[in-house]
């Protein structure tokens, strides 16, 4: 069983010999950059680079599978939202808000991710990727769900303050960004994707009560993971912070995989989830991964598969910083998986 065959079958809630070893998030940290020879900010805006900096978190450090991009402000990008104060060691931010009245959300078109923004770059680099990895190890690529997306667009400030005051406002801004999630995950998979990652942060439970993220996040995020599924791939859905009031509902949308951040129970994730969706996650990126020695995070790594993990990745995005080290350390761990 190769690590496409073996992260795949995990998904779909098939046996395996062993749990796999990824990240469903971001990838990009120095020491890669300095072992590939692709350095941010560069590495997002460039195919080839971006291309060489995954490939190195599976060449050099060993991870079962390679992700891009490395960044979350792509999929606003491309409705032309600006960015800045990117560095070797911060992500690009958003800087300015595309959609800032409701004219403009009734006006703005769907971009086109061949053309617009920063998802060319992307696209071109799932390509090479799957070009260098063939059939061997799986392909991840990230898009920004449609309730985050819809917050970026706005102002996550000002999206929140519309989900009180003017909810249909804020229904036409999700509308538009859930058109363009169809057009960029179905480019994407075409592109060679094996597993979209869908990121909603800012749905967390720290953010949404249940109701609201019944409302305004579940049934967008319900309809991705169905496309996805349709297009051939498979999804894993990933939510940052106290999700416990809602993992009940994000099991429910018909994502392959759900990946939580390190302040969760995996032992309390994987009774909820049932053995119906796979448990994705939980080593912590900075407590663990980012200050601690090798000898932890092998430790870390093995409760968190002792816990239930089905696929053993970091509960968030690997911080710039990461020693190198820690990252092989992660992907040494090699224990049985069992289905449950």
């Amino acid at each position: 069983m190769n690590e496409r065959e073996r992260l795949l079958s995990v998904l779909a809630r098939e046996p395996v010999d062993r749990v796999p070893v990824v990240s469903a998030t971001q990838t990009g940290t120095v020491d890669l950059m300095k072992a590939s020879g692709a350095f941010w900010p560069e590495a997002h805006g460039d195919p080839r680079k971006m291309f060489e900096l995954s490939l190195a978190a599976h060449t050099v450090a060993g991870l079962e599978g390679c992700r891009v991009p490395f960044e979350a402000s792509v999929d606003a990008s491309a409705f032309g939202a600006a960015t800045s104060h990117e560095s070797e060691r911060r992500q690009p931010a958003i800087t300015g808000r595309p959609i800032t009245s409701r004219e403009l959300a009734d006006i703005v078109t769907i971009p086109d991710p061949r053309r617009d923004g920063r998802a060319p770059v992307v696209l071109e680099a799932v390509s090479l990727l799957r070009q260098r990895l063939k059939d061997e190890s799986p392909v991840l690529c990230g898009a920004i769900s449609s309730f985050t997306l819809a917050c970026q667009l706005r102002g996550e400030a000002d999206a929140l303050m519309d989900l009180v005051l003017d909810p249909d406002y804020f229904r036409v801004v999700l509308e538009k960004a859930f058109r363009w999630n169809v057009e960029f995950v179905q480019e994407a998979v075409g592109a060679g994707a094996d597993v979209i990652v869908l990121v909603d942060a800012t749905a967390s439970g720290d953010i949404l009560s249940p109701e609201q993220y019944e409302e305004f996040a579940q049934p967008y995020e319900k309809r991705l993971a169905q496309l996805v599924r349709d297009a051939g791939a498979a999804s894993i859905l990933h939510i940052c912070g106290n999700t416990k009031l809602n993992l009940p509902l994000m099991k429910a949308t018909g994502a392959d995989g759900v990946s939580v951040d390190q302040s969760m129970d995996m032992r309390w994730v994987k009774r909820t989830l049932g053995g119906k969706v796979a448990a994705v996650g939980n080593v912590s990126p900075t407590n663990t991964l980012l200050f601690r020695s090798p000898e932890y995070v092998i430790e870390e790594c093995r409760e968190c598969i002792e816990a239930g993990t089905d696929v053993l990745a970091p509960g968030c995005g690997f911080a710039p910083d990461t020693p190198l080290a820690n990252m092989r350390a992660m992907a040494s761990v090699r224990m049985p998986h069992h289905l449950v």
